[in-house]
Order: C-alpha cells, then sequence, then structure tokens
C-alpha cells in the first residue's frame, strides 16, 4: 500500500483490476471467485449491464442538484423504498454508517425525554460516532469515550426484557454480520417487536448487509421475526456506489426542520442505479435465488469433514463459516487458492457471494475451502 495512503485497513497484498460476474482479476492476471464482493456492495457481481447501462445513463445528465430542488430519480427511487415499510418515508444518505446516524437522531427526536438507547452485544452499526455509540465491540468505541454518546448492550436473548417506557430506540441487525454472522432467533425477534409496541420504544432494524434480498426476502427483519419501524439499508443498494437510506413508518413523523440533510445522498447517479438496482431484483426474483442458493451453498459446506469447522450458520448469501483457527490465516490461504472471503470476528469466516455467483461456483468455493483447510494441522 502506498505510504500516502491511511494503514486502517491493513493490506491484501493484491491489486485488483476489473471483474465479470463473480470473478475479479489483479494486475497479475489471477483470477479470484469474489465472494468478498467490497463488503457485500458489489450485490450484483462485477459488469453487470444493466446497472452499467443505468450509470451511463446517468452521467450524461445533471450529477447532483442538492437536496433542495425536485429531483424525478430520487422521487422514484424514494416511492420504491418507502413500500419497504408499507408506508413510509426516506432519507437518503451515502453510506450505511450515515443511514444509521439519520435513524439514531429521528427516533430521539420522535421519542423526546426518553434516555435510554439499546443495542445489542455482537452489534456493529459504523464507526461514526452515533453509530458507534451502538457497536458493541470496545476496541472501535474506547479511543473515541469522550465523544461517543452512551448506550446499552444486551445479549439478543435479554434484549427484550430490557425494554421499557424510558426507551427511546432499540436497533438488531437481523442477521449479525461482523458480530460472527448470527441470524436473529425468530422467536426473539418476536419478542423485541412485542417489547418495543407495549413501551413505545422505536425498534430500528440495520439491514446494511442484510437486506435488498440477499438473505432471501426484500427484508431480512421478515425473517426473522421482526417488524421494525426503521429500516437502515446501504450495500448493493446501487451496486457499489455510494449510497444509503433510512426508511421509515409514516407515523413516526419527521426531522426537525433543518435538523438533518447531505449534500451527495440522493445525487442523480446513484439513485438512477439503484433504481435499476430495485428492477433487477424484483424482475428476476433474486431474494428467491437467494434463499436457493444459500441453502445449497450451506448444505454443500456441511459435507466438508474438517475438524477445524465448529459450525455452519447463516441467511441466504450471508454465510459464516466458525473454525477453531485464525479466521485471518485461512482467509490469506483462501485468497492464495484463488477465492477472496472477509472475517466475521477472529475465528468465523464470512463469505457475501453476489447475485451473480452460481451454484458451480459455491462447488468450486466449497472444494478450495476443503483443500484449504487440509494445509492447517
Amino acid at each position: 500500500m502506498s505510504d500516502s495512503l491511511s494503514s486502517l485497513y491493513g493490506g491484501r497484498g493484491i491489486a485488483l483490476t476489473h471483474g465479470n460476474g463473480s470473478r475479479v482479476y489483479d494486475t497479475e492476471g489471477r483470477e479470484y471467485i469474489d465472494f468478498f464482493n467490497g463488503h457485500g456492495a458489489a450485490l450484483f457481481g462485477h459488469g453487470n449491464k444493466t446497472l452499467h447501462d443505468a450509470l451511463i445513463e446517468a452521467s450524461n445528465g445533471i450529477w447532483t442538484c442538492g437536496a433542495g430542488f425536485e429531483s424525478p430519480v430520487r422521487e422514484e427511487l424514494g416511492d420504491k423504498l418507502a413500500k419497504l415499510v408499507g408506508d413510509g418515508r426516506v432519507f437518503l444518505s451515502n453510506s450505511g454508517t450515515e443511514a444509521i446516524e439519520a435513524a439514531l437522531k429521528l427516533a430521539v427526536s420522535a421519542r423526546p425525554g426518553r434516555k435510554r438507547v439499546l443495542a445489542c452485544r455482537r452489534a456493529f452499526h459504523g464507526r461514526t460516532c452515533g453509530a458507534l455509540a451502538l457497536t458493541f465491540n470496545p476496541k472501535y468505541r474506547t479511543p473515541f469515550a469522550a465523544v461517543v454518546p452512551q448506550s446499552e448492550h444486551y445479549s439478543l436473548e435479554e434484549i427484550a426484557e430490557q425494554i421499557d417506557k424510558e426507551v427511546a430506540v432499540v436497533f438488531v441487525e437481523p442477521v449479525q454480520g461482523e458480530g460472527g454472522v448470527f441470524p436473529v432467533p425468530p422467536e426473539t425477534g418476536h419478542a423485541v417487536t412485542e417489547a418495543c409496541r407495549k413501551s413505545g420504544a422505536i425498534l430500528v432494524a440495520d439491514e446494511v448487509q442484510a437486506g435488498l434480498g440477499r438473505c432471501g426476502a426484500m427484508t431480512a427483519s421478515s425473517l426473522v421475526g421482526l417488524d421494525p419501524d426503521i429500516i437502515c439499508i446501504a450495500k448493493g443498494l446501487a451496486g457499489g456506489l455510494a449510497i444509503g437510506a433510512a426508511i421509515w413508518k409514516k407515523e413516526l413523523g419527521d426531522f426537525p426542520p433543518h435538523s438533518h440533510g447531505s449534500t451527495y445522498g440522493g445525487n442523480e447517479i446513484a439513485a438512477r442505479v439503484a433504481v435499476a438496482a430495485l428492477g433487477l431484483i424484483e424482475k428476476k426474483n433474486l431474494p428467491a435465488q437467494a434463499a436457493e442458493y444459500g441453502e445449497f451453498f450451506r448444505a454443500e459446506l456441511t459435507k466438508i469433514g474438517s475438524k477445524h469447522i465448529k459450525d455452519i450458520r447463516g441467511l441466504g448469501l450471508l454465510n459464516g463459516v466458525e473454525l477453531d483457527i485464525a479466521s485471518a490465516d485461512v482467509i490469506k490461504a483462501l485468497q492464495k487458492n484463488g477465492v477472496l472471503s472477509l472475517a466475521a470476528g477472529p475465528r468465523t469466516l464470512r463469505f457475501l457471494p453476489s447475485y451473480a455467483a452460481t451454484k458451480d461456483d459455491m462447488l468450486k468455493v466449497t472444494e478450495i475451502l476443503s483443500k484449504t483447510l487440509e494445509a492447517f494441522k
């Protein structure tokens, strides 16, 4: 990595130049099966023609006009997203953490006087200060404790019983991705939803990674018993372009005037590609495909006879393999063997295949993972 660039993210040791479908290529011409996909942002894989054409079309028009002006494409995107909560309102941002920030501010303003903010152990909601307060791992929060708001973290199993009339908002990931790929048990999701309804607390579902059909339904919340007042989405919404959204039920009201905003959020280029992406999901019924392919992939993974595999879990195209060895070491070995993956904690591999991935890709990844694990004694 160049000395001029921050070393925040470490280094993979390769530079990717282009991709096609489920494959990417580096500067040496090596091919990789991409089950990393930019932390899941390349939900449709690489080089998707529909998204490419939408990007070219958008680039010929105005790139950004500012949120105060009317924008037909932004309004079209807002109308499509609002349907995710029935009849909703939408704030468009540039990222998942910004969507979380918007949800936090909206919820607190809608429940004045309530002081408690709840999130889950193992949760990851982002690294900006508000989102950081909700993120569980102390390694992210401790260096910035002086400027991070207070929140409370409980296990999935105990959070419902902590929800009372002093709670303004509860944040839950339908699938805890960064925390180890743990889907919320449906009975837990129902209990959290019921507790929020009873107390008047606002329920926020962080679907930044799990949403948009990746887990087998347009909203992952619907699979795990959650009925959120606000849904946050981002990764994959424009196939890899920077965009995020907070979507909420109209009965919550709106932000106080001039209390929130975004210069680039909902710009015409990202919005046009996002509209095309949502059209693809609907036209090709991609959530159903994700459910089928994910079940197939997990079934194949269970056939690996390695003693290093302790558990396999996930929903749709968001899958984790828990190991008894360091996930970072296995990720490096997989990369050498032509597969890109990522970690979900110190001992869990995460696989985020795109909609472009085939069952043959999943068979190949399973075979490579099996052979890779054989080398670890």
